[in-house]
């Protein structure tokens, strides 16, 4: 992947960290950086890599228009989301960053549409080994809730276990430290506010709990830690794990409930070929003890249940650039994958209550992404999903995303 640098710091990653170009700069000429599977443009990695005084304000943005056509429902053309990221250094410590994102192209009482803040924090940078960071941060659980630009993952749609499993894109209130503690071994570790286990429904586990620093209610928190070894260049392993408590209006038959997350991955660059895994683990406590608040509650309380107290979720992906066959040094790729997709938020129901199996999610995925630039990306495939109980589907979808 080629890189445009201005002392020291990546275009693309100034942008996606909030990182303003010093005025008058020169731009020098293209360089070539060795191919990584994720380009460093995380707010993390930029932090500890700047190595020169840079003041003043940056934006940059993402996007990506979709279509989807399943077979058990009608085509449907969205713009999934359009977002823009805004940042300023006060001095070479103190640095803001934001992101604000439009869901569905608009935003009204009669319209599907949301205005969100889906990152709002201040950086206190120290040293490459410790930083201070508060504000509403990204949890770092996963590939795609780090790396969520649409033209960084393949196929239009995220990983399944990415959705229903790890409750992508996720962001809470929080404070914390991170830094990179040798050469190849960063940590991030937050206290984050908890979710509103009202929230939490058989189909989502907890995606619709989450409190988004929306009047949050802050008697129920917890913490979320991560560590990412690469041992070599495109080549990264990563470890979370977040363990907090949810409030609700059901206390004093149910109590604020436990809810603990462990998750790994993998992801991988050589030459044409790449690869992602993913494996991650939910536990909800008190399951049973909330199952039953919600079958005695209003009729959407019944159907949001059963919780289970366990779900799980993995994927693997295989890419391989087919440009690389007939120009190796194009800075365009062509990129055909394939991706086996599963995840089940049904997989321990508590006694009394039957699973719903249709929540239990199987999913082969193939399709081609072609990147004319690394920060463009045209996408199109296809999916063949299962279910524990119904019929199965089809689906072809495409999309137009992009990175700037």
């Amino acid at each position: 992947m080629k890189m445009l640098v201005r002392h020291g710091v990546s275009l693309a990653g100034a942008l996606a960290a909030g990182v303003a170009l010093p005025a008058g700069a020169q731009e020098p000429p293209a360089t070539s950086a060795p191919a990584t599977a994720l380009p460093r443009e995380t707010a993390i990695e930029n932090a500890l890599d700047r190595t020169h005084s840079i003041g003043g304000s940056a934006f940059g943005g993402y996007g990506e228009l979709t279509l989807n056509d399943p077979s058990n429902g009608p085509a449907v053309v969205d713009m999934r989301r359009l977002v823009l990221y805004f940042g300023h250094d006060f001095s070479d410590n103190i640095r803001f960053y934001s992101e604000v994102e439009v869901e569905h192209a608009v935003s009204s009482a009669d319209d599907q549409g949301e205005v969100e803040i889906e990152q709002a924090y201040l950086d206190g940078l120290i040293s490459r080994s410790f930083n201070l960071r508060g504000g509403v941060i990204l949890m770092p659980v996963g590939i795609v809730n780090v790396y969520h630009e649409p033209p960084s993952f393949n196929g239009v749609d995220r990983p399944d276990v990415d959705l229903f499993i790890i409750p992508s894109t996720w962001r809470e209130p929080g404070v914390g430290i991170f830094g990179e503690l040798t050469e190849g071994l960063r940590y991030q570790l937050y206290l984050v506010n908890g979710f509103n286990a009202n929230g939490f429904t058989a189909e989502s586990a907890i995606a619709e709990g989450h409190q988004e620093a929306q009047l949050a209610h802050a008697g129920d928190f917890g913490a979320v830690g991560r560590l990412d070894y690469e041992p070599m260049l495109g080549t990264v392993i990563g470890f979370s794990a977040y363990a907090a408590t949810s409030g609700n209006t059901l206390a004093a038959t149910v109590g604020s409930v436990p809810v603990t997350l462990f998750e790994i991955d993998a992801r991988t660059r050589r030459g044409a070929f790449s690869a992602r895994a993913e494996l991650a683990f939910l536990f909800i406590g008190d399951a049973a003890a909330l199952s039953t608040a919600l079958a005695g509650g209003t009729d959407e309380q019944q159907e949001a249940g059963p919780i289970s107290s366990q779900s799980r979720g993995a994927y693997l992906e295989l890419g391989y650039d087919l440009f690389q066959l007939i120009r190796p040094s194009w800075e365009q790729s062509l990129t055909v994958f394939g991706r086996f997709d599963y995840a089940d938020t049904q997989a321990d129901v508590p006694s009394g209550f039957d699973p719903r199996l249709e929540f239990r999610r199987t999913s082969i995925i193939g399709g081609l992404v072609w990147r004319p630039i690394p920060q463009v990306a045209i996408k199109a495939d296809v999916r063949r999903r299962f279910y524990g109980a119904g019929d199965d589907t089809n689906e072809a979808a495409g999309a137009i995303t992009w990175l700037f």
